[in-house]
C-alpha cells in the first residue's frame, strides 16, 4: 500500500514538471514573439487542465502580446472562471482594466490577486508591476514596491531585475537600469533579454550606435531570439539605414514565419520606405490571415506611395471596416492621413477634408498639412479657403514651394494676379532652375498687363524657355507652346517678321497639326 502511495506521489509530481516544463516552453514562444506556435502550446496546456489558472493567464498573456486584447481577456475570464481560488486571472482582468485607463476597476481585481496570492507569489507581483510599468498611464513608484517584495521571494529570479531595470528605464535612469539588466544577465548568461533590454537604454538614448552593438550581443547569445532581429531592424529604421532595417526584418521573419510576424515584416518594410515590397509581404501576411486588421494599414500606406490610389483607397477602407468590428481597435492619426490622401487622389476631397480636420484635432502641431487641405480646397474651387490654410503654413514657417505654388495658384484663379505673381517670385527664389515658377509669373504678369501694352510677361516667358532641359520638353510642351505663342505676338506688334515666323515654327516642332501656326506661317512675307 505504501509502495503504491509512492508511486501515486511519483506520478503528480512527474506530470507537475511536464507541465511546468511546457508552460515555460510555452511562455518561452511568447517572449520570441511566435505568437501561433504559442497558442497551439497553450492549447494543449489548456485542455490537459482546463482548471489552472495560471495557465489559462498565460494563454491570455500570448495574446495580449500580440495585441489581441480581447481574445487575452476571454482567457482571463476564464481563469477567474475555472478557479476563483487562483489569483492570476484576477491579474489579467486588472491588467487589462488598467490598459484601459480605469483604474479603480483594475486595482480592485490587482488587490484580490495579491489577497489570493498571500504575499508568497512573485510571478503575481512581476505581472502586476508589468501593468503599471507598461502602460500609457503608469504607477512606477508601486511596480517598484511590488518589484522589491518579488525581489525578498525570489532573490536569484532574473526576471525581477530585468522588471526592475523597466521601472528605472521609465524614469530616465539610464545606470540604475543597466545595473539591472546586467544584475539579470548575471543570474542567467544563457538569456539574450537581459542584453537586449540594455539595448534599449541607448536606443532611448539615441544613441543608435552603441544600441546595434549591443543588439548584436543578444543575438550572439541566442542567434534565434527573433525580437533582437525586430529591434535592431527598428533601430536601423531610426537611423534611416534602410537596406540594414530590411535585412534584420527579414531574419526576423525567417525564424518566426507565422502571420503575425508577415504583417510586421510589412510594416517594417513599409518604414524602411520599401513600399512595392511592402505590399507584396503584406499581401502573403493577408493570404495567411485575411482578419489581422493591421496588416491593411500597412498595405495601404504602401500603395499611396507606390501611387495605386484606387487600390490603396480600397484597402484602407477594409481597415477602418474590419476595425469597427472589434473592441480593441487602434487608429492613430496617421491612418485618417493617408485615408484623406487616398480620397484627395481619388478625387473625393470633401471627404478628404473631413479626415484632414481628424488628423489636426488629434494633432494641432501638424501645421504642414494645412497645404494638403490647401490643395482640396483649389480642387473644389474653394480659393478663398485654400488661400487661409496656405497662409496658416507659410505663418509657422513650414512653407515649402509646392506651397507658394498652391497658394499662388489659388490667388491666380480668385484673379488676385498681384499676390499671385509674390507668390510665385517665391518659387523662383527657392528654386531659381526650375522653370514652373517663371510659367506662372508669365501668366499672373500677362493676366496684370490683358492688352499686353507693357509686355510685363515676356522677360518671364522666355526664362521659362531657357530654364527647359531638353529632357523636360515633352513634359512641358503644352506650356512651351504657350509661351511660343506669346513671343510670337510680341515680335508681330514689332512687325519683326523672322522672329513670327521662329516662334511659330517651334510651335509646330511640337504640335505638327497646329493650324493657327500654320496659319500665321502662311501669310508671312519674309
Amino acid at each position: 500500500m505504501k509502495k503504491m502511495k509512492l508511486i501515486f506521489m511519483a506520478s503528480i509530481m512527474s506530470a507537475a514538471t511536464m507541465f511546468g516544463q511546457t508552460l515555460n516552453e510555452a511562455v518561452k514562444l511568447t517572449t520570441n514573439e511566435q505568437f501561433e506556435k504559442a497558442d497551439a502550446a497553450f492549447k494543449t496546456l489548456t485542455q490537459g487542465q482546463p482548471n489552472n489558472g495560471e495557465f489559462l493567464f498565460y494563454y491570455g498573456e500570448n495574446f495580449f502580446k500580440n495585441d489581441q486584447f480581447d481574445k487575452a481577456n476571454e482567457q482571463y475570464q476564464k481563469a477567474v472562471d475555472a478557479n476563483a481560488t487562483s489569483p492570476f486571472g484576477y491579474v489579467g482582468l486588472g491588467k487589462i482594466q488598467w490598459f484601459a485607463g480605469k483604474q479603480t476597476e483594475a486595482k480592485a481585481n490587482f488587490y484580490k490577486a495579491t489577497t489570493l496570492a498571500a504575499g508568497k507569489n512573485a510571478a503575481v507581483l512581476m505581472r502586476i508591476a508589468e501593468a503599471y510599468t507598461n502602460a500609457e498611464t503608469k504607477n512606477l513608484p508601486e511596480a517598484m514596491t511590488l518589484l522589491t517584495q518579488a525581489s525578498k521571494l525570489e532573490p536569484k529570479n532574473p526576471e525581477v531585475y530585468i522588471l526592475m531595470g523597466d521601472v528605472y528605464l521609465e524614469q530616465n535612469e539610464g545606470s540604475k537600469a543597466i545595473e539591472n539588466y546586467e544584475k539579470a544577465g548575471a543570474l542567467d548568461a544563457k538569456s539574450p533579454r537581459a542584453i537586449l533590454k540594455q539595448g534599449q537604454v541607448w536606443n532611448r538614448a539615441k544613441n543608435y550606435n552603441l544600441a546595434i552593438d549591443t543588439y548584436k550581443k543578444a543575438k550572439l547569445v541566442d542567434s534565434t531570439f527573433a525580437p533582437a532581429y525586430r529591434e535592431i531592424a527598428e533601430i536601423y529604421l531610426r537611423a534611416a539605414q534602410y537596406g540594414n532595417a530590411a535585412a534584420n526584418a527579414k531574419r526576423y521573419l525567417d525564424l518566426n514565419n507565422d502571420c503575425s510576424a508577415r504583417s510586421r515584416y510589412a510594416g517594417i518594410l513599409y518604414q524602411a520606405k520599401k513600399y512595392k515590397e511592402s505590399v507584396e509581404a503584406a499581401n502573403m501576411a493577408l493570404a495567411c490571415d485575411s482578419n489581422n486588421v493591421y496588416t491593411y494599414r500597412y498595405k495601404s500606406y504602401s500603395q499611396f506611395e507606390t501611387a495605386d490610389y484606387i487600390g490603396g483607397l480600397e484597402t484602407i477602407n477594409k481597415f477602418f471596416s474590419k476595425g469597427s468590428e472589434k473592441k480593441d481597435f487602434k487608429i492613430i492619426p496617421l491612418d485618417y492621413e493617408y485615408r484623406a490622401r487616398l480620397l484627395a487622389k481619388n478625387n473625393k476631397d470633401s471627404l478628404a477634408l473631413i479626415d484632414y480636420k481628424k488628423v489636426l484635432e488629434l494633432q494641432p502641431e501638424r501645421g504642414d498639412l494645412s497645404g494638403d487641405i490647401a490643395n482640396s480646397y483649389i480642387k473644389m474651387k474653394k480659393y478663398a479657403e485654400a488661400i487661409e490654410m496656405f497662409k496658416q503654413k507659410i505663418n509657422i514657417g513650414k512653407a515649402n514651394a509646392n506651397d507658394y505654388f498652391g497658394i499662388g495658384r489659388a490667388y491666380y484663379y480668385s484673379k488676385d494676379y498681384i499676390n499671385a505673381d509674390s507668390s510665385f517670385m517665391q518659387i523662383v527664389k527657392a528654386q531659381p532652375e526650375m522653370p514652373l515658377g517663371y510659367f506662372w509669373r508669365a501668366r499672373a504678369n500677362s493676366q496684370l498687363d490683358p492688352k499686353n501694352e507693357q509686355w510685363l510677361a515676356k522677360q518671364y516667358y522666355e526664362t521659362f524657355i531657357s530654364k527647359v532641359k531638353p529632357e523636360e520638353v515633352e513634359k512641358n510642351k503644352k506650356d512651351l507652346i504657350e509661351a511660343y505663342n506669346y513671343l510670337a505676338a510680341y515680335y508681330a506688334q514689332k512687325k519683326d517678321c523672322p522672329n513670327v515666323k521662329l516662334y511659330m515654327q517651334k510651335v509646330l516642332e511640337l504640335d505638327p497639326a497646329n493650324a493657327q501656326a500654320k496659319k500665321v506661317i502662311a501669310g508671312l512675307k519674309c
